[in-house]
């Protein structure tokens, strides 16, 4: 689920490098509630098993800041958790944070808030892999090359610190690299309620 309908050119750009996947995509507001339950109980040929809540924003409203960045994810482990339960399936959920959520970035606490709700949250649910088969791990990638970062980049009041704080930990790092730490957590079975960091100095 996305609310920029560029959701579409990236579902297309998947089915052509995994033809056997299953994709629905859904331009929505992580946010609202009514939307995500609507998503989360949509028809699937097998059951639910993987679970990824990496919207993300920053800026100044720091309200909407918290709803997106932890809201959010909350309530889409919270669905994906139910759903699991439901069908009696073997899942794991992977909420994405940020080296903010270690670590202060000062340029913007509201975001360093909620990304470190997101490492607390997320480590809460260990107990759940011995009783229902369910991990529930947490990524927290310096600076990536997406629209957020650019956008606080171009930011005329975060731009300059944004940069300073990039440049501090090496630059930007590749999606590619992101993409593998996320599915290390999905795949390695050892990792529950873990939270793993990737930057360019320290890999992942």
């Amino acid at each position: 689920m996305d609310l920029n309908p560029k959701i579409f050119d990236v579902v297309e750009e998947l089915k052509s490098k995994y033809p056997d996947s299953k994709i629905i995509p859904v331009v929505g507001d992580v946010t609202d509630m009514k939307a995500m339950e609507e998503a989360f109980s949509t028809p699937l040929s097998q059951p639910l098993s993987i679970v990824g809540n990496c919207a993300g924003i920053g800026g100044m409203d720091w309200q909407k800041t918290l709803n997106v960045d932890l809201n959010a994810v909350i309530l889409g482990t919270s669905l994906g958790l139910a759903r699991m339960k439901a069908e009696k399936t073997d899942g794991v959920v992977v909420n994405i944070s940020s080296m903010a959520g270690l670590a202060p970035m000062a340029f913007d606490p509201a975001y360093t808030a909620a990304k470190h709700g997101v490492v607390g949250y997320s480590r809460c649910f260990q107990h759940l892999a011995p009783k229902r088969g369910i991990r529930v791990n947490c990524l927290c990638p310096a600076f990536v090359d997406t629209p957020l970062v650019q956008g606080l980049l171009n930011d005329p009041n975060l731009g300059a610190a944004g940069k300073q704080a990039i440049d501090s930990l090496g630059g930007m790092i590749p999606m590619d690299v992101v993409s593998g730490a996320f599915m290390d957590l999905i795949e390695n079975q050892e990792h529950n309620g873990a939270v793993l960091t990737v930057t360019n100095q320290g890999g992942v």
